[in-house]
């Protein structure tokens, strides 16, 4: 009985130390306690049989009969748990795949979203300008509709520590395209608050561009912060190391993060060294409840070091360029009706401020940035004497959601979703039944200034050249937007939107002919113009 006693005991802690690594942290607790019990049992019954005692209740006969009973039990329940380890599980979370192990150690997610604009420009000339100025002449915008976005990947997590994404994108702007990466990342998670992100990443900056394209209010983000992300290494499929520490509370949540990025996918020169770009952002959710969302933010970055040769040890090296610009928040159209155009230069800084409110169903954000050019003097044929230019832009935007619904706030989504607002969930998902989504009004309006040191009057100071004066004639952009937003369900999303753009530009080149008699129109004419544009959206995301 004894030996029998001890075999059995060898087996439970057996069939443990073999199931129970696989096993999540806190089943592992709960089971060992149960092995704990039975061998305290056994124990118990192997000194009574030593002693010649027996159960109370019954002899030795009911004695091996309960340790049968109990071999069985327990043989039943560690089989139950190698099954469950070893099981796979695929669930449909909001009409997406998600395939996971039965012990939670590996995951794998389906995703797409495919984003279909359709619109319509309607423009009118500007001032005294004539079709054949130079390549900043009016442009003549033209309508249609295209794919924004067609995009497809799998993202999740292995090993527990380790999460993955991988996407590619097949929609672009004006006009699709063949299929590029768009993400293609590792993530380490060595504590719940810390994350190491590295490969083709795309940086948690700003707020605007924090929120995910399923989840923005208008069909694009503000200009001022496309014009930015791109030249200071925040967009997307930029190859970079990133760190992110984040942490929530009851009464505040709080995240810094820092980023080192270098060119796009694609996009290196094998005769260059890559430009070194260094970003950050600290966001905060500094007051919450079932009413309110106070958010507050910084942002930072500089470019550390330009692609190509340097000029200061090579000075007839051609011109490392920063060129700022931008479309006017639509891309059915290529077109960008601002642009410093290329500027030499050594480095590149900029800050911004990002604020957000949440009033039950009512929402308003906004962000201002400044940002300057540390000119390149010594390349050839740049401008010695020229000051370092300064540029400026910011918006600001309401969205008020009329059945009720509220914008959630995301402290931890995906990719680069942190600390932002995202789209609501409607109530009641729209159905034949009678049921008709969630519908939202929104209204923004943005400004992006690419002009600095412009003389207002259009014409060259003492006749002197434009060049020599520094002066970069990007132009000022100003748009007002009003959108309708209709979320049939948590999947698709209808999005109408109205557009009316202001553009103020001096030409940087004067009329063919022209003598500079005195008139500015004459000689640098304003091609800046007024457009009205409307556009539709049809999103479907999984």
């Amino acid at each position: 009985m004894t030996l029998r006693l001890r075999y059995l005991a060898c087996t439970a802690l057996t069939a443990a130390a073999l199931v129970m690594p696989a096993l999540a942290e806190e089943t592992v607790t709960m089971k060992r306690s149960e092995l704990e019990a039975i061998m305290n049992r056994l124990d118990r019954l192997e000194k009574q049989v030593s002693k010649g005692g027996a159960p109370a209740g019954g002899g030795t006969a009911e004695l091996e009969q309960r340790v049968q009973d109990l071999e069985i039990s327990q043989g039943a329940k560690i089989n139950a748990l190698q099954q469950k380890a070893d099981a796979v599980q695929l669930n449909f979370e909001n009409a997406r795949p998600v395939i996971t192990t039965g012990d939670g150690r590996f995951e794998m997610a389906f995703r797409g979203r495919f984003h279909f604009d359709a619109g319509t420009y309607s423009q009118s000339p500007g001032v005294d300008v004539p079709y054949s100025v130079d390549g900043q002449n009016v442009r003549d915008l033209g309508s249609g509709s295209y794919f924004r976005r067609a995009q497809f990947g799998v993202e999740g997590k292995f090993f527990r520590d380790f999460d993955y994404e991988m996407r590619f994108n097949f929609g672009g702007s004006e006009a699709e395209e063949a299929g590029t990466i768009n993400i293609m990342r590792i993530a380490y998670n060595p504590t719940p608050n810390l994350r190491i992100n590295v490969g083709a990443i795309q940086p948690t900056f700003t707020l605007d561009d924090s929120t995910s394209s399923n989840d923005i209010t208008f069909l694009e983000r503000a200009a001022v912060v496309n014009a930015l992300i791109g030249e200071f290494g925040g967009s997307d499929s930029r190859k970079g190391i990133e760190l992110t520490y984040l942490q929530t509370g009851e009464d505040i949540d709080y995240m810094f993060n820092v980023a080192y990025t270098t060119s796009t996918i694609g996009a290196r020169n094998a005769n260059a060294d890559d430009r070194d770009h260094l970003l950050g952002r600290f966001a905060a959710r500094v007051f919450k409840n079932a009413d309110w969302d106070v958010h507050v933010g910084a942002n930072a970055a500089t470019i550390l070091g330009m692609g190509g040769v340097d000029g200061t040890s090579a000075p007839t090296a051609a011109a490392r360029n920063l060129n700022f610009r931008d479309r006017p928040e639509l891309r059915i159209n290529a077109d960008r009706l601002v642009a410093t155009g290329n500027i030499p230069a050594e480095s590149a800084w900029m800050w911004g401020l990002e604020a957000g409110v949440r009033y039950q169903s009512l929402y308003l954000s906004g962000e201002y940035f400044q940002w300057g050019v540390d000119r390149d003097r010594l390349c050839t044929g740049c401008n010695a004497t020229a000051p370092d230019p300064e540029f400026s832009g910011y918006y600001v935007m309401a969205s008020y959601l009329l059945t009720g619904e509220t914008k959630r706030y995301e402290t931890n989504g995906r990719s680069n979703s942190r600390m932002q607002f995202a789209a609501p969930r409607p109530a009641s998902p729209f159905s034949s039944g009678g049921t008709w989504g969630a519908w939202e009004i929104a209204a923004r309006y943005s400004v992006l200034d690419l002009n600095d040191n412009v003389n207002p009057t259009g014409l060259a100071v003492l006749g002197a050249p434009i060049a020599n004066l520094g002066e970069i004639r990007g132009g000022k952009q100003a748009i007002s937007t009003v959108a309708l937003n209709w979320y049939l369900n948590r999947n698709m999303r209808v999005m109408f939107q109205y557009q009316h753009i202001d553009i103020d530009r001096i030409s940087s080149t004067a009329l063919t002919g022209a003598t500079n008699p005195g008139t500015p129109s004459a000689a640098y004419p304003n091609i800046g113009q007024e457009i009205d544009t409307f556009a539709v959206r049809t999103q479907f995301a999984f």
